[in-house]
């Protein structure tokens, strides 16, 4: 996995292993989008683990994260068709592709790189 989308998203990665149990059946269908794409399914959502943590893509560019009751915000854009995000930990913003497969994410750098697989939900004020 990407050290820095690691901890864009979430520091949990021991959560990873439920989500990614949940999205391996649709393993084949996933599919690489590109801009308009990531606006339309991912931005002014959630992407969670379902338990642990949750990052929500504000459309005006925002990020906000809970990660286990801890608060953080940054920022997220769309770039080359790649979901861009920083923390206050980074000094540049971490930049995945978004594949998708029904309400399943998966990102990653580059082609060569692991993936982090997550969710996407409608937003829920927390």
């Amino acid at each position: 996995m990407n050290y820095r989308t690691a901890h864009v998203l979430a520091p949990t990665i021991l959560s990873l292993p439920l989500v990614w149990g949940r999205t391996a059946r649709a393993e084949d269908m996933f599919r690489l989008l590109g801009e308009k794409e990531i606006r339309a399914r991912v931005v002014g959502k959630d992407i969670t683990d379902s338990s642990h943590w949750v990052s929500y893509l504000r459309r005006d560019g925002l990020l906000l994260s809970d990660e286990m009751g801890r608060k953080w915000t940054g920022t997220r854009k769309i770039q080359n068709n790649k979901l861009c995000m920083s923390n206050p930990n980074l000094e540049s913003p971490d930049c995945n592709e978004v594949w998708m497969s029904g309400m399943n994410i998966r990102m990653r750098a580059n082609q060569d790189q692991e993936t982090f697989d997550a969710v996407v939900e409608k937003h829920r004020a927390r």
